[in-house]
């Protein structure tokens, strides 16, 4: 499935272009103050409007506590828990108006997630994996409103990451996530972390597949990973993706 990366500068754009993709921690979307789009303070949580409560108050989601039953207004994750996941955010259509302040489109496809994910596989825990969180994952986001509850998470937590309001809807968004502690977010900013395996391009030719994962802090003081293929990507095509400037 074709995806659209939306960046400010066409630097930024000429990096996810030849391989190289910034995974920013998702507690920076609902810390970030300003009216692009990204920001979302309810960002990793199920919260309703007054305006949809006041309206349905009937439809609020129903939860309880020692028996005694009562209607959710919100539920959310704390800026701790959040802060294991790291997003990249991209777009299923190719509107100009999903994200604002983007002055460049890149094309990607799902294809270089499914990659990420075979080379990224969630390790297997002495107790296995009851919550079902996931390394690495990627799916498109589940919009949600007071009539329309996000479906269960029991075994599945990584979708926790996948959630939003249906105001953001119009972005259409896909995203990619890495579920990280804080010990490999150190590990992989003190030497880039490799991953490596043997694939074939079209010819029947060896090749040495290699994805790095890297960290560090941005100079607005937000945490992000980086995951580089461009060395790989750049022996199986002749040219790095498209890039389209977009109208302002």
């Amino acid at each position: 499935m074709l995806l659209y990366k939306f960046v400010p500068t066409v630097e930024i754009a000429g990096q996810v272009a030849k391989g190289v993709y910034r995974f920013y921690e998702l507690t920076k979307y609902r810390k970030l103050e300003e009216n692009t789009g990204r920001s979302d303070p309810s960002e990793g949580s199920l919260s309703f409007p007054n305006e949809e409560i006041q309206r349905y108050p009937d439809a609020l989601p129903i939860g309880s506590f020692k028996g005694v039953e009562f209607s959710c207004v919100s539920v959310s994750l704390d800026d701790d828990y959040l802060s294991q996941y790291f997003v990249f955010c991209v777009s299923i259509e190719s509107s100009e108006s999903a994200i604002g302040g983007c002055n460049y489109m890149v094309e990607l496809d799902t294809d270089i997630f499914d990659f990420f994910e075979m080379l990224l596989p969630t390790p297997t825990l002495p107790g296995g994996n009851p919550d079902g969180k996931k390394f690495f994952s990627h799916a498109p986001v589940e919009y949600y409103d007071i009539n329309n509850h996000p479906a269960l998470m029991e075994g599945e937590a990584w979708k926790e990451a996948y959630i939003k309001h249906n105001r953001f809807s119009y972005q259409n968004e896909y995203r990619a996530a890495m579920c990280i502690s804080d010990e490999y977010f150190v590990k992989a900013g003190a030497r880039s972390l490799i991953y490596r395996t043997q694939g074939r391009d079209e010819a029947g030719n060896s090749l040495d597949v290699k994805l790095l994962v890297s960290s560090g802090t941005d100079e607005e003081g937000w945490r992000y990973l980086e995951l580089d293929v461009s060395e790989f990507q750049s022996a199986i095509l002749p040219e790095p993706m498209k890039i389209t400037a977009l109208s302002s």
